[in-house]
Parts: C-alpha cells; sequence; structure tokens
C-alpha cells in the first residue's frame, strides 16, 4: 500500500515538471497565409499576404457566400515583421506563416539584394523550409498572388504544383527551396538561382473571377526561365535554352523534349529519359584547373519528319551522333554565354575545385569571379537511343512508297 502511495507521489511530481501547450493557438483565431510576397517600398518592405478562406476552400469559387477561396492583403513597413504587424488592422485573424507554400520577390527588391528580407524568413521560427523561391519576372510579387487560377481554387497551391510538374517534364526552370538557396548562399565558389514567374494579360482582369470562368482565361501565370543570382543580387534571367543547359549541368534533369535534325534524313523530336552528369576537373601545364562536364543522356524518339530508315543500325547512329554534336555544341556555348555575360558561378564549379582541390582553391578563392570568366570548360556528351516507338518507319516514307 505504501508503495502504490510513492508511486503515485512520484507521478505526480513528475507531471508538475512537464510543460504544457504554452504556445497554442486556436485554429479559429488564425488566417493560414500559403504564399507570402515582398516587394521594395520607399518606406521599406511591401508585403503581401494570399490567406486561405477556410468557409470557401473545397467549394466552387463564390459557391457558398460569393467570396473568394483566398484573399490577399498588402501592408508596409520598414521590416517585414513591421509590415505583419500593420497588417493585423485589416485582417479579421492572426496571419499564421506556417503553412506557406510559395515565396515570390519582387525583381526589383531582387536586384538589390534578398539576403535582409530572408534574414527574416530563416530566423521566424513559425516558417518551414520546404517553399519553393520565385522571382516576378519585369514586375511587383504582388502581382503575381492578386491572379485567380484555373483548376486550383488556391492559387498559391496551383503555383506549387506547376513548379513541380514543369521542372520535372520541362527542365526549364528551377525548383529552389529556401534551404537549398541559403546553402549556395553561404558557401564559396557557387552562386543560386531561383525559378521566375510572370503573367500572360493584365492583373486587373486576373484578380477577378471572370478570369476563370471562360474556356480561355484572360490572364495566367507563366514560368519565366531561371534567374540567376551574384551572391545575393539578381543580375540576369536565363531563357528556356540556357536554363536547359543549367539543369543538365546541375544533373536535376528529369525528362524534357527537344529536336535535331539529321543532316539529309530530315528532323527527329525526342524525349529524355534520363539524364545524367558529373564534373572532372584537371590541371593544365600551368597548374591552371580545367572542366570537363561529361553527360550521359538516355533518349526515346517520340517523331521522324524524314526519310530515315530505322530498320538500319547506322540511322540509329547518326541520329545519336547528332544529338551528341547538339549537346556538346549547345552545351559548350551557354556555357560561355554564362561566364562572359553574367560572370556568375551558378553551375558550382568553385565548389567542385574546393572539394578536390583544397589547397588550389586557396589561391583562386579571393578572386574566383575574375577567373570562372575565363576558365576552360568543356562538354562531353553521351547518348543512346533506347526506344523508337510502335512503328519503325517514318509515315512519311511509307506513303510516298505507295
Amino acid at each position: 500500500m505504501r508503495g502504490r502511495r510513492a508511486l503515485t507521489l512520484l507521478l505526480i511530481l513528475c507531471l508538475t515538471s512537464l510543460t504544457g501547450c504554452w504556445s497554442r493557438k486556436e485554429l479559429n483565431d488564425l488566417a493560414l497565409v500559403m504564399a507570402l510576397g515582398v516587394d521594395l517600398h520607399p518606406e521599406g518592405y511591401e508585403v503581401s499576404v494570399q490567406i486561405m478562406n477556410p468557409s470557401e476552400t473545397g467549394t466552387q469559387k463564390g459557391a457558398s457566400s460569393g467570396s473568394l477561396p483566398v484573399v490577399t492583403y498588402k501592408s508596409v513597413g520598414r521590416t517585414i515583421p513591421d509590415a505583419l504587424q500593420r497588417m493585423l488592422s485589416m485582417t479579421p485573424r492572426m496571419p499564421y506563416l506556417a503553412h506557406i507554400r510559395i515565396l515570390v520577390f519582387g525583381e526589383a527588391l531582387a536586384r538589390e539584394g534578398v539576403s535582409d528580407a530572408l534574414d527574416f524568413i530563416s530566423r521566424d521560427h513559425q516558417l518551414r523550409n520546404d517553399f519553393y523561391l520565385l522571382v516576378a519576372k519585369n514586375m511587383k510579387a504582388s502581382d503575381i498572388l492578386e491572379i485567380i487560377t484555373p483548376f486550383e481554387h488556391i492559387p498559391a497551391n496551383s503555383l506549387y504544383s506547376s513548379i513541380l510538374v514543369s521542372h520535372k517534364n520541362w527542365a526549364a526552370t528551377g525548383k529552389v527551396t529556401l534551404q537549398q538557396f541559403i546553402t549556395e548562399l553561404e558557401r564559396g565558389g557557387s552562386n543560386p538561382i531561383m525559378s521566375g514567374v510572370q503573367l500572360l494579360g493584365d492583373v486587373k482582369d486576373g484578380g477577378t473571377p471572370g478570369n476563370v470562368q471562360g474556356i480561355r482565361p484572360k490572364t495566367l501565370i507563366q514560368h519565366a526561365g531561371i534567374a540567376m543570382f551574384k551572391k545575393d543580387k539578381l543580375v540576369g534571367w536565363l531563357d528556356e535554352t540556357l536554363s536547359k543547359s543549367v539543369n543538365y549541368v546541375l544533373a536535376d534533369v528529369n525528362t524534357t523534349a527537344g529536336s535535331v535534325t539529321i543532316p539529309g534524313g530530315g528532323t527527329v523530336g525526342f524525349t529524355v529519359s534520363r539524364a545524367d552528369s558529373s564534373v572532372d576537373i584537371r590541371l593544365d601545364d600551368q597548374g591552371r584547373p580545367e572542366f570537363l562536364i561529361k553527360l550521359k543522356i538516355e533518349a526515346d524518339l517520340t517523331t521522324v519528319e524524314g526519310t530515315l530508315d530505322l530498320n538500319k543500325p547506322s540511322s540509329i547512329q547518326a541520329i545519336e551522333e547528332a544529338l551528341v554534336n547538339k549537346y556538346n555544341i549547345k552545351m559548350s556555348s551557354d556555357i560561355r554565354t554564362i561566364q562572359q555575360q553574367y560572370n556568375t558561378d551558378i553551375f558550382g564549379f568553385g565548389e567542385a575545385l574546393h572539394r578536390q582541390y583544397p589547397h588550389l582553391w586557396k589561391e583562386y578563392r579571393r578572386h574566383w569571379e575574375d577567373s570562372f570568366k575565363t576558365v576552360k570548360i568543356d562538354v562531353h556528351s553521351k547518348v543512346t537511343v533506347q526506344r523508337i516507338g510502335s512503328i519503325i518507319q517514318p509515315l512519311k516514307g511509307e506513303l510516298d512508297e505507295k
């Protein structure tokens, strides 16, 4: 009996040392922020938040009370926390940042530098680091967050999904989280990138329910290639082909499509089913580093516009050789463009040099940006055609024989 009483007393004492839910927040008191936008303002920052409207989520737009599934609020402050605090004068609930899917920077802010804005983003305990970062090309971040999108009731979810789909199947966009960006920003020998986004259409039309009530939306959100940074400042934009080349070097291509012209044989379309890359470093006679990018690509044929006889092994070999030449020439040209025009090492060659030759890196570390502009970089590709489709010969060739 005494033992039972002693055990009960011990359990009571243990309970007194346990913490309770001192920081709990009721869901009814919170406004779930799905997307955050940050722009420059003469007084500091203009912050935009896209907040989910729980009463309309999961219903047809405007079905229950005539309001939309999300509401966008904007406020201005000297700092981002200051702007969020001022937003409380407009929002009926406390903005809760833990469920953010997308963070958008206006281009003007990105060109001035994003490190101050990221200081709050990475410091705030509410925020996770698995959301994606975007730059609004030639516009403000708030413009992107005011667009009503088709398919998804919550525009932030639409943007999040489109990043995953386009990056996996198109290879011309980036998929950068907060943690990835900060990692590239803090280590030497590499510079970060972000995916770009822009509007097709007018902001005013895109912010009304009529934008998604027609067969063709008046305004759409479109990905706009990759934004290049030098340290924390935006320095330029990459178009579709340059963006693809960057992702090939970074071994970040899942699948994508393209075409190549075969001398005397017409045009062949293909999809990449697998792409791997590696970087080798060698030293020349004077001890200067030279980089060799090795690509290993597997491709499937999707269309053959010409008279190639695919029964002949020489035709498949001709396609593979044409693809090798295309990758070697085009990627070498794209890398030189980034070297000479933007002079920012978004490929991480400096970091690779640091890993392989740490003592040599000490000589290049302080002036790597100058060295990167002229360092020799070659591309060596190996392409294998895996599948040619369910038919052997081009339809045009078969029709010509009849």
